[in-house]
């Protein structure tokens, strides 16, 4: 899949999704671009865990290898990864998560400022210390202007 076909398949949903929630889509497209490396990295079945969504108890799950940051060095580990049956149930599962973990909280002030929601977003949802550049450069390029 090109980018601009991933984009073509994910931002809709994501801008219906996120709109339901009030969070910002390009920050879930970018999030997902970057987690699933364009869609080829999909996990589970039919592949729409495009966030690296941990398994959270409910549902299906698959075991994979992962890598970490720990302590500043990349470890690989083995960790549950939550299985959805369609794309719409992994964008509304993303803004589950964002809108109801308690440790989300502090981004959601921010729903309006971009930047700001990444930054504070980041450090909380992944290990890797240019978890936030990352995702500001990717929307920057698939969305000029949002931020």
């Amino acid at each position: 899949m090109t980018a601009d076909d991933f984009l073509a398949w994910i931002t809709p949903p994501a801008q219906e999704m996120c709109t339901k929630y009030d969070l910002p889509y390009q920050v879930c497209v970018a999030q997902a671009a970057i987690e699933s490396e364009w869609g080829e990295a999909g996990i589970g079945c039919g592949g729409f865990n495009l966030f690296g969504r941990k398994w959270n108890g409910n549902g299906s799950y698959v075991l994979l290898p992962t890598q970490e940051e720990v302590n500043g060095v990349m470890v690989q580990i083995f960790a549950r990864f939550q299985s959805y049956p369609s794309l719409a149930d992994a964008i509304e599962d993303w803004c589950y998560l964002i809108t109801e973990e308690p440790c989300y909280a502090p981004c959601l002030q921010y729903r309006h400022d971009i930047e700001q929601f990444v930054r504070t977003l980041a450090p909380i949802y992944a290990t890797r210390s240019t978890y936030a550049d990352d995702i500001l450069a990717t929307i920057r390029a698939c969305f000029p202007g949002a931020v």
